[in-house]
């Protein structure tokens, strides 16, 4: 049935207003002044008191790491749309032959999924650089992922020879921009800037010294901020050569940002965005090793120059690098209970926090505005990721949408933590959430409550 969305407040790109928005098909029909629709046989949806953002797009989740992508993609949407999201894009890395693996998890996700869905393709063998346009043409994909932090190790954590595996260095990293500079401007390559050079050194000292630790100021001693920093400048010089589409994933350091600002100004860097996530600006490395991630948490002094990087247009997109994973799977090497810093897992899960927390502590205690939100959780990721349709309150674009009430409060408890059994934000609270998540024109939830089945969402091909 066609819907009419009325008496809301509408958050566009660069300013909100009131509007009506008129749905039909799923897609955005009309976006009216109040009362203006004269439609016959619409549903009508009171949003009076509310405020109508694009429905949340995560660009950054790694499902199926520790758990299954049946698991992954079903307990965690669910709780994705509590926090208004609507699409996500997932990093496939996975061994074996990409148009085998990539084809069976898009077949899982459309049956177990509530929103919708694209995929971007870890690249660690020679083989793929060979296969690129086919991983556009036959898959629908066109970003990418470069791990400087598995530089001369690939092999192992993709089950390939080391003959058959990239170097992932910064040779690498300049034929792979250039390639796919010269397929086309859209194909994106997202980095893990961290240089391995330093940070392995650094570890092996700090483990020396402390080989007991649990604090995660040793963590973020031994991946320093200077080794992302150092890493981003280098990366961006690269790309300027090739004129390049680089996306630079989880930014965790004041220095990069200082970095990103004065060679983007000053230098032919090409194309750069920079993503942060949640717990970079929501926690510091006074926290339980629950949160060990890579890049480390870091200071409340970087904390805070995020959030500024975010008012000033530096930071562009949020990711929450989601990794659903148990207790038991992040406390467990080798089939052995493990206690220390140096021997538990990285990653941790984080569905659907990042619109709540961005509201509450960007809007609410930092005075962003609600329309530099909606380009950072929604409308600059829909553009990086070339996500057709996505993104934007616009004519003829999916009515993907989150009503969101902004003095309704909640704490992180179980009944949100996804298919984990622990959060790092538990017991924290964020005030501004959605009353609905609308996807495609469905109500996928209402006040917390899921309203759709699994196996609604779609799959995301993009083209050139």
């Amino acid at each position: 049935m066609n819907m009419l969305i009325k008496n809301g407040t509408v958050v566009f790109e660069n300013e909100e207003r009131k509007a009506d928005i008129l749905v039909k098909k799923g897609k955005i029909a009309a976006i009216l002044s109040p009362g203006e629709c004269t439609e016959e046989n619409v549903e009508i949806l009171d949003a009076k008191g509310l405020y109508v953002m694009p429905g949340a797009i995560d660009p950054h989740q790694h499902l199926g790491l520790y758990n299954s992508f049946e698991e992954s993609y079903e307990e965690d949407s669910k709780r994705e749309v509590i926090g208004g999201l609507t699409s996500i894009v997932e990093y496939h890395r996975g061994k074996g032959n990409y148009f085998e693996t990539v084809s069976e998890e898009i077949a899982i996700g459309e049956k177990h999924s509530i929103v919708d869905f694209a995929i971007s393709l870890g690249l660690c063998a020679k083989k793929h650089m060979e296969e690129l346009e086919d991983y556009v043409s036959k898959l629908g994909i066109t970003s990418f992922k470069f791990f400087f932090d598995k530089q001369d190790i690939a092999h192992t954590f993709y089950g390939i020879s080391k003959e058959e595996a990239l170097t992932l260095d910064k040779a690498d990293l300049y034929y792979i921009l250039k390639k796919l500079a010269e397929i086309d401007p859209k194909m994106l390559l997202c980095v893990h800037c961290e240089d391995p050079d330093m940070f392995r050194a650094f570890l092996k000292d700090r483990q020396e010294m402390y080989p007991n630790s649990i604090s995660m100021k040793d963590w973020d001693a031994g991946r320093p901020d200077f080794a992302e920093s150092n890493c981003v400048a280098g990366a961006m010089l690269i790309n300027g050569e090739v004129n390049g589409n680089m996306y630079i994933v989880h930014t965790s350091a004041k220095k990069s940002l200082d970095v990103y600002k004065a060679l983007s100004e000053n230098m032919n860097c090409g194309k750069v965005t920079i993503e942060t996530c949640p717990q970079y600006l929501l926690l510091d490395n006074s926290v339980s090793i629950d949160a060990k991630v890579n890049p480390p948490l870091r200071s409340k002094e970087d904390n805070e120059a995020l959030w500024e990087g975010i008012r000033t247009g530096i930071v562009k997109t949020i990711g929450t690098d989601n990794v659903p994973v148990t207790k038991a799977q992040k406390y467990t090497r080798d089939g052995k209970h493990c206690d220390t810093l140096w021997e538990t897992w990285v990653g941790f899960s984080t569905p659907g926090i990042a619109m709540p927390a961005l509201i509450s502590e960007g809007y609410h205690k930092r005075g962003i505005p609600l329309s530099t939100l909606s380009q950072i959780l929604s409308i600059n990721t829909a553009r990086v990721f070339n996500l057709p349709g996505k993104g934007e309150i616009k004519v003829g674009y999916d009515a993907d949408f989150a009503l969101i009430d902004l003095n309704w409060e909640r704490t992180i408890t179980p009944e949100l933590f996804g298919c984990s059994d622990f959060s790092i934000y538990e017991g924290l609270s964020f005030k501004g959430w959605p009353r609905y998540t609308i996807s495609r024109g469905e109500i996928i939830q209402k006040d917390g409550q899921i309203t759709a089945k699994p196996g609604r969402g779609k799959y995301i091909r993009r083209f050139l």
